[in-house]
């Protein structure tokens, strides 16, 4: 794959990011992106040593990182670091990118189950970003919510986790709508198939080979990080300062398709 990086780097210098997942995958491309453009990024996390991995990535980059460990469900914990994070530097950018679920059948999903990755994967989405309100009002900021690229048709064996990230849609487009007058915009990414640990696995590994990449995905190759980065950093960017309340897919056609389902039994 060529290199996707677009923007100037330096051109974010002076900017404030909040990245949650910032540990790992998504959240730690998009956070050395930030930094290469010269943004001053707050990485928060459940894994301190994660966490201090990214930071020592981003060595030599023109920005800043600082650990914030954290579960993004501790409520009263998240507030208190936006207030001071936002105290201090103010907020340009919120980029909600934590989550987690797990498959199964609808008829094996407890409600317990079902409860950890809605207030996951939506209520903690919901909060950190109405706690954010403040200071991205200030700087008439952004939020980009990184969601899924099967949330608006479904897939086998992720009810829980669509139904939250359906959650984050519609309140990205409410919230569009509500803070306008604010200058704050808010935009989902959908991501097709993003290559993870789950390779390590492999029954996982074929599944995603088979069937989420070779049969569900017309352009035929997973999602980068580094291209949702990119995006992601675009949406920030005075280019796309007209851009609010958008579900942006970008998953080779994923979404056309015959769609993203973890059971691999569907494609037999």
């Amino acid at each position: 794959m060529t290199d996707v990086r677009i923007l100037t780097n330096g051109s974010f210098t002076g900017r404030s990011a909040l990245v949650t997942g910032a540990g790992s995958g998504i959240g730690r491309a998009i956070s050395l992106r930030l930094m290469e453009l010269g943004a001053s990024v707050a990485g928060l996390g459940r894994r301190e040593d994660a966490l201090e991995e990214t930071k020592a990535l981003a060595d030599g980059l023109i920005g800043s990182f600082e650990s914030v460990p954290c579960d993004v469900r501790d409520y009263d914990a998240v507030a208190a670091h936006v207030e001071r994070i936002g105290s201090a530097k103010g907020l340009d950018l919120l980029v909600n990118n934590a989550g987690g679920q797990f498959v199964a059948p609808t008829t094996d999903v407890s409600m317990n189950g079902w409860k950890s990755v809605v207030e996951l994967n939506l209520n903690a989405v919901f909060h950190l970003t109405k706690v954010a309100h403040p200071f991205l009002r200030d700087s008439s900021g952004a939020v980009v919510n990184i969601s899924l690229s099967t949330v608006e048709r479904g897939g086998v064996g992720f009810a829980h986790s669509i139904s939250a990230r359906a959650g984050v849609l519609a309140l990205t487009r409410t919230l569009a709508l509500e803070w306008a007058a604010d200058g704050i915009r808010l935009n989902c990414l959908g991501p097709g198939t993003v290559i993870t640990s789950a390779l390590d696995n492999y029954e996982a590994a074929r599944h995603i080979e088979d069937n989420l990449i070779g049969r569900a995905t017309p352009m035929r190759r997973a999602t980068s990080v580094e291209e949702i980065a990119e995006l992601t950093a675009f949406l920030a960017s005075p280019a796309a300062a007209l851009m609010t309340g958008q579900l942006i897919q970008i998953d080779g056609g994923t979404h056309l398709g015959p769609g993203v389902h973890m059971l691999p039994a569907y494609y037999d």
